[in-house]
């Protein structure tokens, strides 16, 4: 019989165990597995257990109002999404492995949520021996300090398809923040590129905020700002690297796989319309 339960992630103990299933898959699982090690975001944990044995692992972020589930079992993805909805007025993204997040996307859709864009993203994986790093002359690569931070929340508006010039909100500022290792290339003064990372899981890390000023793209610059983070992640233990981009994005995918990256499998990244209060 499955059943889920809220768990208190700061007990060590719980928390060695939901590492311990996760690790196997790690690439599969590195928001859950790296908030687990690091704390990085506050969250909300669900486990699914069957037979005394952990079935499955559900996040929901309260600061980005997502929901990411581990779980081989449709049932405990659906059941995982059915205890978000009730107890998260809030969520408004279900993220992870299309294998893992389909069953919960269509309980979402069921519930009468209303999903905004086409979920199905590429998932690409990139291995050190097969990384082709690439460097540009002249150009400055450089960490992401507080001074930067308006200007890397506006290159992530191009991300969420918002206007660049829009104004800035607080919420934005914390989110570029929260991000544990960002890089920008730098022209005249400005950040006109960015790429970030939440940290390692364990040996992989997400690369994730790869944006680029309109009138800078087509340079290289996405490419070169992102290899000097994989060689700067290399450097700290990495040994792969994840990340999912639209089907649609063909500068997006001829990057990374110019980078070494294979697409590996299929991504959900679901956003629904917030539900009115």
């Amino acid at each position: 019989m499955l059943h889920i339960t809220e768990v208190d992630t700061s007990k060590e103990q719980m928390r060695q165990d939901l590492i311990a299933y996760l690790k196997p898959h790690e690439t599969h699982a590195l928001f859950l597995l790296g908030n687990l090690q690091s704390h990085f975001h506050p969250a909300f944990v669900y486990v699914a257990q069957e037979n005394g044995k952990i079935a499955g692992v559900c996040g929901y972020y309260p600061a980005f109002e997502s929901c990411t589930i581990f779980s081989t079992s449709s049932i405990a993805s659906r059941k995982f999404a059915e205890l978000v909805l009730q107890k998260h007025s809030s969520v408004n993204t279900l993220l992870g492995m299309a294998s893992m997040i389909k069953p919960a996307f269509e309980e979402f859709v069921a519930q009468g949520r209303k999903p905004v864009n086409p979920p199905e993203m590429d998932f690409f994986e990139l291995t050190m021996e097969s990384f082709k790093p690439f460097s540009l002359p002249d150009v400055v690569i450089r960490p992401i300090t507080e001074r930067d931070v308006d200007s890397v929340a506006r290159l992530l508006h191009l991300l969420h398809h918002v206007p660049i010039d829009d104004p800035i909100t607080e919420e934005e500022r914390l989110k570029v923040r929260a991000s544990s290792v960002s890089f920008g290339l730098e022209i005249d003064g400005r950040i006109v590129a960015v790429a970030s990372s939440n940290g390692l899981a364990i040996h992989a890390f997400q690369i994730l905020g790869v944006a680029t000023d309109p009138a800078y793209q087509r340079k290289g610059y996405a490419k070169a700002v992102c290899s000097h983070l994989i060689c700067y992640m290399q450097k700290h233990g990495g040994k792969k690297a994840a990340l999912f981009t639209g089907r649609e994005n063909v500068a997006a995918r001829k990057c990374y796989l110019d980078l070494g990256f294979q697409i590996t499998d299929c991504y959900y990244f679901g956003i629904f319309q917030p539900v009115a209060q």
